[in-house]
């Protein structure tokens, strides 16, 4: 279902503010200042105790070891056209003058397009723990269902190999703004995504 959302370009631009602003401040650590503690002189040096390292930010390295040079031209590709495609999307979407918005997973839909076209990448939403926003978003297949389940209980992947095709469902995280349409009472709330890809059997 679409609806306008004359706010959405706005959320969208301010998403990227912050999720540059999030690279910059997880890049920079803090530093500390120096602490005198009672009983210890001004100036005098004491040896820091080592403390384990904490992680920063949410997101977690997924960096491969180098690639092989086919390996990483295609990836490169693929990287490029997603990325590609989600600019040209955004601003059909969101920046042409008197144009109806649509909801952004709607949006993203021309993307998964892209994905289908050009690598036969088939993608698709899946309503999990929040109202679905299009009947055609709930689970239809068995692993979708499984997919559901599993997702529901806070793990980050279902996946699956039948038939010669690679199935993976992952996770992902409604936020405030995400909520006000995607009603539901249910603490951290996901919806997911499935991803198909053909593979060659083993």
């Amino acid at each position: 279902m679409t609806h306008p959302q004359h706010s959405l370009a706005g959320h969208s631009c301010r998403g990227l503010l912050i999720a540059a602003l999030a690279v910059v401040l997880i890049s920079a650590a803090p530093g500390t200042l120096p602490v005198t503690k009672p009983g210890q002189a001004a100036g005098t040096k004491k040896k820091p105790k080592k403390k384990p390292k904490k992680k920063t930010g949410s997101l977690k390295s997924l960096a491969a070891k180098p690639l092989p040079l086919e390996q990483a031209r295609q990836r490169a590709q693929l990287l490029h056209d997603i990325f590609e495609s989600t600019l040209l999307t955004m601003h059909r979407h969101y920046f042409e003058p008197d144009k109806q918005r649509v909801i952004p997973s709607r949006a993203l839909e021309d993307v998964f397009y892209t994905g289908r076209r050009r690598w036969g990448v088939e993608a698709r939403w899946l309503a999990v723990s929040a109202q679905a926003m299009n009947i055609d978003h709930k689970p239809k297949t068995v692993f979708e269902k499984a997919a559901v389940r599993v997702l529901a209980t806070g793990k980050k992947r279902h996946e699956e190999v039948r038939d010669g095709t690679y199935r993976m469902a992952a996770p992902i995280v409604l936020f405030a703004n995400c909520i006000r349409c995607h009603t539901t009472r249910r603490r951290n709330p996901v919806a997911g995504l499935v991803l198909s890809m053909p593979v060659k059997s083993e």
